[in-house]
């Protein structure tokens, strides 16, 4: 008889059945191929049915084009170099995949990977933490783990095709597991991995640090404080030095925070609009949403659960919307201290009282359920199905820039952006637009981000007195000379 069997009362040594071992990780598994493949599939028709925003997808692309060319982090969107913006050094092993296939199509694999990876990820940390004299722990790690790609928190950010972060949140778990077995090399470049996907994940590290010196291995243990250490080193170094130097005075996502000092006369800032900015009913939705889909174990680790304020805090009070609401990539943030909490959770449940495994999975049907309520992916109620509707354009979008030089400036409607997005300088339609760039519109166009509707038409009435050339119409692509061409 194993350690195990005889630590077993009550309901443990009741259900205490032979479990094959591979069968807990290869559901989390499972969940992970499907949700890896139902995400990329959305994103495809998206990308491919011309109805993907240039912001920040074709953004990232350039840049990561630049970097797989030798022409460094600029963006001809911000006319800057990308360093001074956001702190994403995992672009460099991005521009190399992408030196043998640069195809947008890369990022949205790398993107719905990494929300995918989620559920094994969160396996690995959830069977590490809770308690291994209970038979319940496999069970209800899997309960827990499998659903996570499907939350309705998971759908924005894959709404939002790629962000770096979309990586972070399995890097941060599997390091997570990696200090709570005591692998500590795997947990410290599994760290640095997580701080090169951006400047914020350094909040990230620190929950992770404060977490080892609670239940990291004995050896990791005696390290928290290098955790703590190396991201208050990356957050100095790399948005107080690096990010300043590229800069120069030029964009700041901290232009969102002007109106907390009065700054902004759009937003006046008083008592009541910051506590209704922290009370932003769609922002607490999403966080009720996350706890729910984890049975609200998260509630029963207070402490730990006090750690989701800070960035909840940061997100609702910039006066960036979607930003503000934790619509798309930006409620990522939060997903790791919500995890955490609900771990501690789960442990201190099975630490106080006995439960069937049986029962145990039955924490999975929450975030089924609220992932396809909630949830604004299709098949979830709150998808919008026309977005994934759209056929094929990529072919005829080809046909008709196939005269425009591989590296002449382009000005480009929105969701066409990211298709032509492998050259120096790229905007889109009519941002930035000079008399040197050829112009792509599309009859169809998809509009999204910062695009002025009225704006986009206005310049479009003016291209035929504009000096340009009309190079090319199919009835739905339109090619435009630069002026006097």
């Amino acid at each position: 008889m194993t350690v195990d069997a005889m630590n077993l009362t009550g309901h443990d040594r009741a259900d205490a059945r032979p479990v094959a071992w591979w069968i807990f990780p290869t559901v989390p598994l499972l969940a992970a191929a499907i949700g890896f493949a139902w995400t990329l599939r959305g994103e495809l028709m998206r990308l491919y049915g011309m109805t993907g925003p240039s912001w920040d997808f074709a953004y990232d692309q350039q840049v990561i084009w630049n970097i797989s060319v030798g022409q460094g982090f600029y963006s001809s969107f911000a006319r800057a170099n990308f360093l001074g913006i956001h702190f994403e050094l995992i672009f460099v092993v991005l521009a190399a995949v992408e030196k043998l296939w640069p195809n947008p199509a890369v990022l949205l694999i790398f993107s719905s990977a990494g929300l995918a990876a989620t559920a094994p990820a969160a396996y690995l940390f959830f069977r590490s933490l809770l308690p291994a004299d209970r038979s319940a722990s496999p069970w209800l790690a899997v309960a827990l783990s499998a659903p996570i790609p499907f939350w309705a928190a998971i759908q924005e950010a894959a709404r939002d095709f790629f962000h770096p972060e979309n990586m972070a949140l399995a890097l941060a778990l599997l390091a997570a597991w990696a200090g709570i077995r005591g692998h500590r090399v795997a947990m410290w470049v599994l760290c640095v991995l997580v701080l090169m996907c951006k400047e914020d994940q350094v909040y990230t590290i620190g929950v992770l640090a404060l977490l080892m010196k609670v239940y990291g291995a004995p050896v990791i243990r005696k390290q928290w404080r290098f955790i703590l250490y190396l991201a208050g080193a990356w957050f100095l170094v790399g948005t107080g030095i690096v990010q300043q130097h590229f800069r120069d005075g030029g964009y700041t996502d901290f232009v969102y925070y002007r109106w907390l000092v009065g700054l902004d006369p759009t937003l006046p800032v008083s008592p009541g609009t910051v506590i209704a900015a922290i009370l932003r009913p769609a922002a607490l939705l999403s966080v009720a949403g996350v706890i729910a889909s984890m049975f609200a174990l998260p509630v029963l680790a207070p402490r730990w659960l006090l750690l989701v304020i800070p960035p909840y805090l940061a997100n609702v009070m910039s006066g960036h919307d979607p930003q503000n609401i934790l619509h798309l990539h930006y409620v990522l943030l939060l997903l790791f201290p919500l995890v955490v909490a609900g771990g501690v959770g789960a442990r201190k449940l099975l630490e106080m009282r006995s439960i069937r495994p049986a029962t145990a999975l039955v924490a999975i049907l929450p975030a089924l359920v609220l992932g396809w309520g909630t949830g604004r992916f299709p098949p979830a109620l709150g998808a919008s199905l026309s977005l994934f509707s759209h056929p094929n354009a990529v072919a005829e979008l080809r046909t008709a820039t196939a005269m425009i030089p591989a590296n002449a400036p382009v000005n480009a409607d929105d969701a066409l952006a990211v298709w032509l997005a492998n050259r120096h300088t790229i905007n889109d339609f009519p941002d930035y637009l000079d008399g040197t760039c050829y112009v792509v519109i599309d009859r169809q166009a998809y509009i999204d981000g910062p695009t002025d509707p009225v704006k986009r038409q206005a310049a479009i009435d003016q291209l035929p007195s504009s000096g340009r050339s009309l190079l090319y119409d199919d009835g739905r692509f339109q090619v435009w000379s630069p002026v006097g061409d």
